[in-house]
């Protein structure tokens, strides 16, 4: 069985892509680390994505690790695959959509997940009339960003139109996201499959809002509750995932809001805390869907 690992390559491996490759190699017979820029794409009588000189038709999945910065260049590496029959844990729309964070939302709304009440816009003045009926804390995000960046949470009307003329200025669309009420928590559920591997809670550090650990954030134990499990299998469902992450956020009545959905979640946080082998949970799930 031969595992390729498409993201940026071998050099540039962080934490999660190391563990993965590490459990990877203790199952199959080969594992690849290739480098989504290095992958080259052919058409004729057909379509063809070629790493080296072989096909990736030659390897039985391909382990994708597409993140925002690569999504421009996975693209279209993962509609070939898709043309190709390449088993793997999302197709190529799911590149687009789970990379903007408001068509992630419009798709979870649609099929009926809770999300925060967001809008977006292309226009400076359609964003501030926005931020005229918001109330205050309020949030603006764009539309990318991992790890906590991107996202503002604004105290005052005169910060946030601050905020919208800068966005503008730098030419980015504006999100506005209604402030869920919360003690500075969120949730992780951690998805392989149809099986929730792994939970944990995020709590922001002494004065910050934001619980993300990039944002010095730690990190505890959390079981998912029997709502939240369904809301979170749901939203893979929907998004056409296999693999990946869904973040909730619980208002101060306990009720869980989707506020994003994650294609390539980090596992070292989660690793820490719950003392899980999250790594090898994802590969063994990944031997259970390769071709036979």
């Amino acid at each position: 069985m031969k595992l390729a690992i498409l993201g940026p390559g071998e050099k540039a491996m962080g934490y999660t892509t190391k563990r993965l490759h590490e459990e990877a190699n203790k199952i199959f017979k080969k594992v690849d680390m290739m480098s989504l820029v290095d992958v080259k794409l052919k058409v004729n009588d057909g379509v063809d994505a070629v790493y080296g000189k072989k096909s990736l038709k030659d390897w039985d999945y391909a382990l994708l690790k597409i993140d925002s910065k690569r999504a421009s260049v996975g693209y279209p590496v993962v509609r070939f695959l898709d043309a190709m029959g390449v088993p793997k844990q999302y197709k190529s729309e799911t590149v687009l959509l789970a990379h903007n964070k408001f068509l992630t939302l419009e798709k979870l709304a649609s099929h009926g997940l809770p999300v925060p009440e967001t809008y977006m816009t292309g226009s400076k003045e359609s964003a501030k009339e926005i931020v005229k009926k918001q109330k205050l804390p309020m949030i603006m995000k764009l539309l990318s960003g991992f790890g906590g960046q991107g996202v503002i949470i604004l105290e005052s009307k005169e910060a946030a139109n601050t905020v919208v003329d800068t966005m503008k200025t730098l030419k980015q669309e504006i999100l506005i996201e209604e402030f869920i009420p919360n003690p500075g928590e969120d949730i992780r559920g951690i998805v392989a499959g149809e099986e929730v591997i792994a939970s944990y809670k995020r709590i922001a550090a002494k004065g910050e809002k934001k619980a993300n650990i990039y944002a010095g954030g730690r990190a505890e134990v959390f079981k998912l509750s029997e709502d939240m499990k369904e809301i979170v299998l749901k939203a893979m469902k929907v998004m056409n995932i296999k693999i990946g992450a869904v973040d909730l956020i619980q208002n101060n009545d306990g009720q869980a809001f989707i506020t994003e959905v994650n294609i390539n979640p980090g596992i070292g946080g989660i690793e820490k805390v719950t003392n899980l082998n999250v790594a090898q949970r994802i590969v063994e799930y990944i031997k259970t869907q390769m071709k036979k």
